[in-house]
């Protein structure tokens, strides 16, 4: 299967997850109303990629799990959304709270991801 279409296939696996996470943990609210949903696929996302880099697969599983799949399930777009949406009612604290969280959370799964990545690799 050519790289592409196995990258669009992964992506379409990945959108299809975000979905169906949003959906169902999100008690079926609105994108912008899933503030703690989108946090929480935003860090499991960048523990995936964390154990990903660590684990460090052939390049061509890399682009399809990390371009296709992961790049899929997370969203900056929706993260914007919700800043948009908390600083439009008033809510600045948590505009501002929102993208410093989602950073410091992403970071540190990231690097344990990498950790756990690099045992399972050894």
């Amino acid at each position: 299967m050519p790289i592409g279409l196995a990258v669009a296939f992964a992506r379409g696996a990945g959108a299809f997850a975000r979905y169906g996470l949003s959906y169902y943990a999100g008690d079926h609210l609105e994108p912008h109303h899933q503030v703690y949903v989108t946090l929480a696929v935003n860090v499991i996302g960048s523990l995936l990629l964390g154990l990903l880099i660590g684990i460090h697969p052939d390049g061509r599983t890399r682009i399809i799990l990390g371009v296709g799949f992961l790049a899929a399930f997370t969203t900056f777009s929706t993260l914007m959304a919700q800043m948009y949406h908390a600083a439009d009612a008033g809510r600045y604290a948590t505009s501002v709270a929102l993208p410093v969280i989602t950073i410091a959370a992403g970071l540190l799964t990231l690097a344990f991801g990498v950790a756990a990545g690099r045992a399972l690799a050894a």
